[in-house]
C-alpha cells in the first residue's frame, strides 16, 4: 500500500497479477508521484499482469491542473508531462496483459492511461470518459495519439480526438474506448465492479498461460513515434492556453 502525501493506492497481489486501486476516494489525479509510483509497480520480475482500476466516482481525472498551472518554469511543466508519457509507455512496453476497469470518470490522461493498456472494462452509471485536451490547447503528440488510435477506429478517431466529447459508458462502449460493457443497471456498481474484476482476472490468466507468444504479439502491435515535446511545453506558457485553463479551473471550481 501506498501512503504518499495526498495519495493512497492499494496494490494486492493475486496469482502473479498486480491489481492496482489507484485510490478508494478522489479524482484520482496524475500527480509525477503517483504516476511513477504507478511505473514502479510494471515490474515484470514481480508480476506477470497488472489489472488497474478506480473508485466507483473516479476511475482517473488525469493530471492535476493546479501543479500545472502553479508551474512556472519550463522543466517543471516538462517532468510533469514528460512523466505522464513515461507511464503511457510504461503500460505499453509491459510485457505482460495491462487491464484497466473503468468504473467512474476517465478524463484526460485518465482517459489515456484507460486506452494504453491492453483491455478495457466498462458498466454502466453516470460517470464519463474522454479527451479534454483540444478544450484547453493542450496538444496530443503523434505517440499519445497512436495509442488512442490503437483503440479508436478510424470512423471514430477525429471525433474522438478532436471534439472533446464526454461519452457515457454505453457511448464509451460504442466507440471503442471500452472494449467490454456490463450493462445492467440492476446489479448496483459494486457488484458490477466485482464481476469486472472476476473476468479481467480470468483474461490476464489466460495471456499469462499463453507466455511469450504473448509478449512478442503485444510488441509487435506498438508504434514508434517521435514527437518534439518543446512543441507541447511551449504551447502550454502560450496565452491563448493558459486563458483556456484557467476558464475552466474557474468552471470546475464553481462545481
Amino acid at each position: 500500500q501506498y501512503n504518499e502525501g495526498k495519495f493512497i493506492m492499494n496494490i494486492p497481489v493475486e496469482n502473479d497479477i498486480n491489481i492496482i486501486n489507484m485510490g478508494e476516494k478522489g479524482p484520482n489525479l496524475l500527480s509525477v508521484s503517483r504516476a511513477k509510483a504507478l511505473i514502479a509497480e510494471l515490474n515484470y520480475d514481480e508480476c506477470k499482469a497488472v489489472i488497474l482500476m478506480g473508485n466507483e466516482k473516479v476511475f482517473s481525472a488525469g493530471l492535476n491542473l493546479k501543479d500545472l498551472m502553479s508551474a512556472k518554469d519550463p522543466k517543471e511543466v516538462s517532468l510533469i508531462f514528460g512523466t505522464l508519457r513515461d507511464l503511457l509507455v510504461s503500460f505499453r512496453e509491459f510485457p505482460g496483459p495491462v487491464i484497466s476497469i473503468v468504473g467512474g470518470h476517465a478524463i484526460a490522461g485518465g482517459c489515456l492511461i484507460a486506452l494504453a493498456s491492453d483491455y478495457r472494462y466498462g458498466m454502466f452509471g453516470m460517470h464519463r470518459m474522454g479527451l479534454n485536451e483540444m478544450a484547453i490547447g493542450i496538444d496530443l503528440p503523434p505517440d499519445m495519439l497512436s495509442i488512442i488510435s490503437h483503440s479508436i477506429g478510424r470512423e471514430n478517431l477525429f471525433e474522438v480526438a478532436t471534439q472533446c466529447k464526454m461519452y457515457s459508458p454505453k457511448q464509451a462502449y460504442k466507440k471503442g474506448l471500452i472494449n467490454e460493457y456490463i450493462g445492467n443497471p440492476f446489479i448496483g456498481k459494486k457488484r458490477a465492479t466485482s464481476e469486472a474484476l472476476k473476468r479481467a482476472k480470468k483474461l490476464a490468466s489466460f495471456y499469462i498461460n499463453a507466455g511469450a507468444p504473448f509478449t512478442r504479439l503485444k510488441q509487435s502491435l506498438m508504434h514508434d513515434t517521435d514527437f518534439d515535446y518543446e512543441i507541447l511545453i511551449s504551447n502550454w506558457f502560450s496565452s491563448e492556453t493558459q486563458a483556456k485553463v484557467k476558464k475552466v479551473m474557474s468552471t470546475l471550481a464553481k462545481k
